[in-house]
């Protein structure tokens, strides 16, 4: 799947962000994998019960300092925030896409299947 982003009007964060939502190709930089997924998981553990005695964790802030990732964390939060679906279709619009959960999409898993199946 390539993307074909109207990237004129996002910052590399949004881009980045789109392309991990749309669902990632091999040739991505898996930098950008990863600090999604770190920013994710951080997210989670900061929002989710304490497990280990009740200390509340606080990686988020840390993702988010002035030297790391600010407008990559800032973004995320306002994805999970209570205005996401607002800020969701703004996002796509911006970025000249179709929303991907108004149509079925097959997991990029069983879409690697089909392709595999079909040169088998």
């Amino acid at each position: 799947m390539s993307l074909k982003i109207r990237d004129q009007d996002l910052s590399p964060a949004e881009k980045s962000f789109l392309k991990w939502q749309y669902g990632f190709e091999e040739d991505d930089d898996p930098f950008e994998i990863s600090l999604w997924q770190t920013i994710m998981r951080a997210w989670e553990s900061d929002n989710s019960p304490s497990i280990a005695g009740g200390q509340a964790t606080d990686h988020l802030s840390r993702l988010g300092a002035k030297a790391a990732y600010p407008e990559h964390v800032a973004l995320y939060i306002k994805f999970k925030s209570d205005q996401s679906d607002r800020f969701w279709r703004q996002l796509i619009t911006r970025a000249g896409l179709a929303d991907r959960r108004q149509r079925k999409a097959a997991a990029p898993v069983e879409r690697r299947r089909r392709t595999s199946n079909a040169t088998a």
